[in-house]
């Protein structure tokens, strides 16, 4: 009795530090230009020689820019002055950061980088799976496997900012790894713990 109480604390555990970890930032960037918010917004709009018929300013809508040559009699474009005054520090950098959460959707994508560590999560849910059903030892080697897997994460230098380029000037380099990722660790150590205690039970058991 008290052997399943532990085991069934120790999920909950698991369960609490992998919530924890789509909460919490998991990758940390490097300051860039191209991750300041206003970056898109303002790049070509702040130019000298570029009027807009509609701006954002931050909010919904569409962005109707094009150079000042192109402007037609009786088109009414957005006050210059204003855009600038809004686009101030549109190319400071800033340290962008990607959530648990976001990374949980698109990790797999990390294949075409040469980074398999998102498959930790499938792996170890069989791991988990296996070890209820009776399958101890093969769900011990696949939680350690696991482990072993998420640990590449050390490796990922850098994440293209769109999937149109892998070239150094479309790369968003890594600064750090965030809290997300030592908590999505901690729920995977979590997890190997209980299929070693489910062999441990089960060999006191004869089984």
């Amino acid at each position: 009795m008290v052997a399943g109480n532990l085991r069934l604390y120790v999920v909950i555990a698991a369960v609490a530090l992998y919530a924890g970890a789509l909460a919490a930032p998991a990758i940390i960037f490097k300051p860039d230009a191209r991750s300041n918010p206003k970056h898109g917004e303002c790049g070509f709009a702040v130019k000298d020689n570029v009027s807009c018929e509609a701006f954002r300013f931050g909010g919904s809508g569409s962005i109707v820019c094009q150079l000042s040559e192109f402007n037609k009699p009786g088109k009414t474009y957005v006050d210059k002055g204003k855009i600038l005054d809004y686009c101030k520090d549109w190319d400071l950098p800033v340290a962008d950061s990607y959530y648990g959460y976001q990374v949980l959707p698109m990790g797999i994508l990390g294949i075409f980088l040469g980074m398999f560590a998102w498959f930790a999560n499938p792996l170890m849910l069989a791991a988990g799976l296996l070890s209820a059903f009776g399958k101890r030892v093969v769900a011990m080697i696949l939680s350690v496997s696991s482990v072993a897997l998420g640990l590449q994460s050390y490796a990922l230098d850098a994440v293209p900012f769109n999937e149109g380029s892998m070239k150094a000037d479309n790369l968003n380099f890594v600064d750090h790894l965030g809290p997300g990722f030592y908590l999505w660790m901690g729920s995977l150590v979590v997890l190997a713990v209980y299929c070693f205690l489910k062999k441990r039970d089960a060999e006191a058991l004869g089984d």
